[in-house]
């Protein structure tokens, strides 16, 4: 059975289909840098050999198709004038993959892009025809199979990135990060405690449009007894990640997520480079892949393998192994 749910007979095999996973590749052709804390040197070139391994392993291994979460590219191509021709390079490595690869926008994406060009880029995936996207957003889903829905957040509808300063959106994370972060420099979370410290310009939130959708999404998902992984560059779950790295409006979000646990198998994220994860009291995985810029290995991505009652999520190099079992069978 492939992802279309096709029926065919391969002997031997359970797999029904296979998802690569990459996060955080953060490719500039610069030298290596710190991060902004100077806690954590990054790779910037050595990112794109990376993606380049992971698509030639990809390619061998025939994985359906590939979820990439996020900051594709650097913030410092801005500086340096390299915003389109630094993503043209990642999109030649990504063209020898044989497959479609879904994207979701993180915070380097904003610093390079405004949302609107991002809207007009390769890097929006809810154009393609697979995907259903509400008219005018940029969040967007699709079925990997008949009982498997994939759901893309843009984890930055609400932002202080990438939007106009006198749009409704921009003045609601602004209102959301001063009114908890004195800071002057925003990015900064110094003095913030607990999960306060996600109230940094970095971060992002989801609508009430978009909780909406989600929510709909959900609940027709349980109703139809459809298995669902939810995608989006920020985690929402504490356990899962740094505080710091949190999605704005993380409460909102988890609300609705455990709300409809019965059909959500896992959220995946990006954004915190060391990783994590951990499980909700609703039996939810959440997987928060470590930054590819700043891997010492020399593998850094995830392969997921969809069988009939599981999802097994083999990590390489620097991404660690998860495995869970999917909500309902898909056969």
């Amino acid at each position: 059975m492939d992802c279309n749910g096709n029926t065919e007979s391969i002997p031997g095999k359970e797999v029904v289909c296979k998802i690569g996973i990459i996060a955080d590749v953060q490719y500039a052709d610069i030298d290596d840098k710190y991060n902004f804390r100077k806690t954590r040197l990054r790779f910037y070139r050595k990112a794109l050999t990376l993606l380049q391994r992971a698509v030639t392993d990809w390619s061998a291994e025939k994985v359906d198709c590939v979820l990439q979460l996020g900051d594709v590219i650097d913030g410092f191509n801005k500086d340096e004038n390299t915003s389109k021709s630094a993503l043209a390079t990642i999109f030649e490595v990504l063209r020898g993959f044989p497959g479609p690869v879904y994207h979701t926008w993180g915070n380097h994406e904003l610093y390079n892009f405004t949302q609107e060009e991002l809207k007009r880029s390769a890097l929006f995936s809810g154009i393609m025809p697979e995907c259903e996207c509400p008219k005018g957003k940029s969040y967007y889903s699709f079925h990997l199979h008949r009982k498997l829905k994939v759901v893309v957040l843009n984890c930055y509808e609400i932002s202080m990135l990438g939007l106009p300063e006198d749009s409704a959106e921009y003045k609601q994370a602004e209102a959301m990060i001063k009114g908890n972060n004195s800071n002057e420099n925003l990015n900064s979370p110094d003095g913030l405690r607990g999960t306060c410290r996600r109230f940094v310009k970095l971060n992002g939130a989801l609508s009430a449009s978009q909780l909406k959708w989600l929510t709909e999404h959900l609940r027709e998902a349980e109703s139809a007894k459809e298995n669902v992984i939810i995608v989006g560059h920020c985690p929402i779950y504490k356990q899962s990640a740094n505080s710091m790295d949190l999605l704005l409006n993380c409460t909102d979000a988890m609300t609705v997520v455990t709300e409809f646990g019965e059909c959500v198998v896992c959220y995946l994220a990006g954004h915190d480079h060391e990783g994590g994860s951990s499980v909700d009291s609703s039996g939810i995985l959440h997987v928060t892949f470590p930054g590819t810029v700043e891997s010492m290995e020399t593998d850094s991505y995830a392969t997921a393998h969809l069988y009939n009652d599981k999802l097994i999520i083999l990590g390489k190099g620097s991404y660690s192994t998860y495995k869970t079992a999917l909500r309902y069978p898909l056969d």
